[in-house]
């Protein structure tokens, strides 16, 4: 997939070496590639993104457990654990 930017960047690597400016134009080159890799990886991240946005389920329902309070307040009590 091939942007107006990286399609220009690429033309103009050709003129560039033409005047004898060599690494101009393979810098254009190597950003050209780089903005290519760039969009692919985004579109993967993309693609990623909304295969598990449409794999999570809204709930429906929650359940709450009715727990005795004393209890977990002695479990949770960082001194309870202390060594």
């Amino acid at each position: 997939m091939s942007t107006v930017l990286v399609t220009a960047l690429r033309e103009s690597g050709g003129y560039l070496r033409d005047d004898g400016y060599e690494q101009t134009a393979q810098l254009l080159a190597a950003a050209a590639d780089e903005i290519e890799r760039l969009n692919r990886r985004v579109h993967v991240l993309e693609a990623d993104s909304e295969t598990l946005a449409a794999s999570r389920r809204p709930v429906d329902r929650l359940r709450f457990v009715k727990t005795n309070a004393s209890r977990v307040s002695t479990e949770l009590d960082p001194r309870r654990h202390r060594k």
